[in-house]
């Protein structure tokens, strides 16, 4: 008897057990998923399809908005906003222009007038010149002058510097247009602090007005994802900025319209603009190379004082072989660049030397020397004005010429 009810309460442990042992996998299967699913939407929250800056991974980068965005701040070393940093590739530049290399009181050389007036200068910022084009008229519209103004697509960034006064009714317009779509126009607006998309959305940044002085402006759209910066402060986050009846999930083109405060009082206050950039994603060389006429490369390196390539170059070389290949038509003039350290003759030679290993190392990899030819200006032809390092570093480059 003694001996069956043993039995009969081991079996019962037995089974409380093997229930226990099953909820509890259960339960953590459950908790598993739920943590899976909680970062698989983090995931699907910050990655923006790869084109946008990938918050939480600078720690710069902070901020929770109200509706569980995440709110990119970006910030230096002593707290103070910033502009995000390296906002747009230089592989992935469609367009770039900082005014440095125009006379004063010409219209910029890059851009096609659509209505206004202004004028090209230079201003001396931390005791460098500086490039600026500076409005004459009260308002002026313009655009970049690309070959066919369909550049843009359905990925791309914007990035610009600009002059605020804080005074009277002054502001920069970003008008992205759709040469294809009836209505297919989208205006971005900054003044005063505030952010427009489109005609109902507005966002002030915290604190009030900006001092005056240089700001930037950084604009990001991804498949119908708009994202606005103004000094690195998230102004504008709207995941789709289509509306009923009228597709805006791409653009072709896009048009600069700036408002000037009181362009005749007396000193006049005129708007500038410093730096603009468009970049793009999935842009082929080849189509920046059609655009353009050329393509300026930053990221071709040489040994210091010396024509020996990089390993870090044969990656963009290497994508230059295979366009090349993919477009037999295509002959190229190869241009070597130096900055101004060190004397005339030597940079003269470098950049004649560093034009003939980057056309080597094509013909290495199989394209036809036909094809092409290399030249070097030393420092000749810069693209920065002044001293400073970065100046220097723009200006040592190689470009590739389209050769009609």
């Amino acid at each position: 008897m003694k001996t069956t009810k043993l039995f009969k309460l081991f079996a019962t442990f037995c089974m409380m057990f093997l229930v226990s042992m099953s909820y509890g996998q259960d339960v953590g299967g459950i908790i598993k998923r739920k943590v899976k699913k909680r970062a698989k939407k983090k995931i699907e929250k910050t990655v923006d399809q790869g084109l946008d800056v990938i918050e939480g991974k600078d720690p710069n980068v902070i901020g929770d908005g109200p509706y569980g965005e995440v709110v990119v701040v970006s910030r230096d070393a002593t707290g103070k906003n910033v502009p995000i940093a390296n906002f747009i590739d230089p592989g992935t530049a469609i367009f770039v222009d900082d005014f440095n290399t125009e006379r004063p009181a010409e219209y910029p050389s890059k851009w096609t007038q659509i209505k206004g007036s202004l004028e090209t200068n230079q201003i001396i910022v931390g005791g460098e010149k500086d490039g600026v084009i500076q409005t004459i008229s009260g308002s002026t519209d313009l655009k970049p002058s690309i070959k066919g103004d369909n550049y843009l697509g359905n990925s791309f960034k914007v990035e610009m510097q600009v002059y605020f006064h804080e005074k009277g009714n002054e502001a920069y317009y970003v008008n992205l247009k759709n040469s294809n779509v009836v209505h297919g126009s989208h205006s971005i607006r900054i003044s005063g602090g505030i952010m427009w998309s489109g005609s109902d959305n507005l966002s002030r940044m915290p604190g009030g007005n900006p001092q005056p002085g240089w700001h930037t402006l950084q604009i990001s759209f991804n498949n119908g994802h708009l994202k606005g910066y103004l000094d690195g402060v998230m102004l504008v986050n709207d995941p789709d900025i289509s509306r009923p009846g009228v597709e805006k999930k791409s653009f072709t083109h896009l048009e600069v319209n700036i408002l000037s405060p009181s362009i005749t009082s007396t000193p006049p206050l005129k708007q500038m603009v410093t730096y603009f950039a468009i970049g793009g994603k999935g842009h082929t060389l080849y189509n920046r190379l059609i655009n353009e006429g050329r393509l300026i490369m930053h990221n071709i390196n040489f040994e210091v004082n010396s024509y020996t390539l990089t390993p870090s170059s044969y990656a963009v070389l290497d994508q230059l072989v295979t366009m090349l290949t993919e477009h037999s038509e295509v002959t190229l003039g190869i241009h070597g660049h130096t900055d101004s350290d060190g004397s005339n003759s030597f940079n003269q030679t470098l950049s004649e030397n560093r034009a003939r290993s980057v056309m080597e190392y094509l013909t290495r990899k199989g394209v036809k020397a036909s094809r092409l030819t290399s030249t070097g200006y030393g420092e000749e032809k810069p693209i920065a004005m002044g001293s400073t390092e970065e100046a220097k570093a723009k200006n040592r480059r190689v470009e590739f010429v389209l050769k009609q």
